[in-house]
Order: structure tokens, then C-alpha cells, then sequence
């Protein structure tokens, strides 16, 4: 296998992702997501509908608010959130096929606040400072190379008021190196962190007022689209070729397997700027 830098790793993944974003517009991958997330926006994270009404419940999202979705693909679960709590939302990735799809379903949620869409790397987030209202990343940081700089940034357009909610798979601690490697391989591209996520947090301006294990629900959640890509093989084959399907089916292997033997795990954080 062709070694890549991590730049360029980066820039492959985000070609990915864009095809990924025009595919999951098709009739079976919506109906794959609607059973097994209870959305059909083309998500790209693990945010299923009850975690994403969790995370606008802890951000206190209100009707006037300005809430910042980061790395928010096709709008999933950025536009449901403003779409639920009636507040305004900007919405920022990288791949412009996501964000376009973003724009379009937007007109059709009916969204009473305001929707704008920024292209943009979260690590250089083109707004001013103490912008927003609230902060929301879903599964983001395990597909960053520099996460400092992108919580750093984040830090900087948030409200000292406010809130940053964000999901995210990460190693878990105390494993031998073999462990790590296993679950380095089995994880998001860059799902290896410079430290732990409570002290990345803190180390870059933040204040962790509540965290959660989700790694249960993400078992529970690997098995659902394992069973439903199989129960729709012959159409997901159709759609993506035999050879996409088969790296489908093992990606998701994978992170059943290296969540259910304690590799890997996916966590809930809230918190405030410090400052």
C-alpha cells in the first residue's frame, strides 16, 4: 500500500466524503439511515435522531440563538436541530457536494431561522470573535489531523456564554501496542489524539461541564447497519459496486469489534470557553 502524508490523506478523505454525500441521496441509503439513525439527511456521523435532540437540549438552543455546525456535511444534525429549537444556524465543512445537498434541504425544512453555509477548515474558522450563540461538532475530531487548532478555533467564535457540544471515537486508554495498533486500524483516519479528550479540552481553552459514554449505543448502532446493508445488499451493491460494499461491511466490522473489545470508544462532551 502507497504510504500518503497526512495532508494528503486529508484531502483523499475529503474526496471521499463528497462522493459518499452524492451517493447517500439514493433511495436505499436513505432508507438505511432513516431505520438505523431516524434521519435521512445523508449523514456521515454516528448521530442518530435521540442523540442529536440530547445535544440541542444540553446547547439550550432557543429561537434567536445562532448555533455553528462544524464539519456538518449535508446538514445532518446541524439543519434538524435549528429545524426543532427555531434558531439560526451556519453550517461549515470542506466538501462543497455536502454543503450544497445542506442548502436544498434546508428550503425544504422550513427552518424559521436563518441558514447560511460557509466552506471553511475548522481549524481556520473565517468568523469574528464571540460570534455564536453554540458550538456543535459530530465524529469531527477522529477525522482531523490537527485537532488543537481546530478546538482553538472553535473557542474563538463561541460566546463565553456559550456551548460546544461534540461527539467524537477515540482510543481507549491503557492498551498495549498491539491493542493501539488494532485499534488504530479499525478506527476513524486520524482517531489517534495527542492526549486525552478531557485534557485536550482543557489544554486549548475549554471547561468540561458533562460527558458521556456512547460507546454502547455505537455497538448497538455498527450491528443495526450491518444487518440492514445486508438485508439491502443486492441494491447497496447496485449502487456502490462489490468492492465499496465489501469495504463498507468491513469498515463497520471493524469498529464493532473494536468497540465491543474496549479499543475503541465514542464519548459525549460538553463544554464552555474559558475566558
Amino acid at each position: 500500500m502507497k504510504m500518503m502524508y497526512p495532508r494528503e490523506a486529508e484531502r483523499a478523505q475529503r474526496e471521499r466524503m463528497a462522493v459518499f454525500y452524492e451517493r447517500a441521496r439514493s433511495p436505499v441509503m436513505r432508507d438505511i439511515e432513516r431505520r438505523v439513525c431516524g434521519c435521512d439527511y445523508g449523514a456521515s456521523s454516528w448521530t442518530t435522531r435521540a442523540e442529536a435532540n440530547v445535544l440541542s437540549e444540553m446547547l439550550g438552543l432557543k429561537p434567536g440563538d445562532h448555533l455553528l455546525d462544524v464539519g456538518a456535511g449535508s446538514g445532518w444534525p446541524g439543519l434538524y436541530m435549528a429545524s426543532q429549537r427555531g434558531c439560526d444556524v451556519t453550517l461549515v465543512d470542506l466538501p462543497l457536494a455536502g454543503l450544497r445537498i445542506a442548502s436544498r434541504r434546508a428550503l425544504l425544512d422550513h427552518n424559521v431561522g436563518r441558514c447560511s453555509v460557509t466552506v471553511a477548515d475548522a481549524a481556520q474558522l473565517p468568523f469574528g470573535l464571540a460570534t455564536f450563540d453554540a458550538l456543535s461538532h459530530s465524529d469531527l475530531l477522529c477525522c482531523l489531523m490537527d485537532k488543537q487548532a481546530a478546538l482553538e478555533s472553535c473557542r474563538q467564535v463561541l460566546r463565553v456564554s456559550g456551548r460546544m457540544a461534540l461527539t467524537v471515537i477515540s482510543l481507549a486508554r491503557g492498551l498495549t501496542a498491539l491493542q493501539k495498533a488494532r485499534a488504530i486500524e479499525a478506527g476513524p483516519l486520524f482517531v489517534e489524539a495527542p492526549m486525552a479528550y478531557p485534557e485536550l479540552l482543557r489544554e486549548t481553552g475549554w471547561r468540561v461541564i458533562e460527558v458521556q459514554d456512547l460507546s454502547a449505543a455505537s455497538i448497538a448502532l455498527c450491528r443495526q447497519f450491518i444487518a440492514s446493508d445486508n438485508e439491502r445488499r443486492e441494491e447497496l451493491i447496485e449502487l456502490l459496486g462489490q468492492s465499496d460494499f465489501d469495504d463498507r461491511q468491513s469498515l463497520w466490522y471493524a469498529r464493532l469489534s473494536g468497540l465491543r473489545e474496549g479499543l475503541l470508544r465514542r464519548q459525549l462532551f460538553v463544554a464552555t470557553p474559558v475566558g
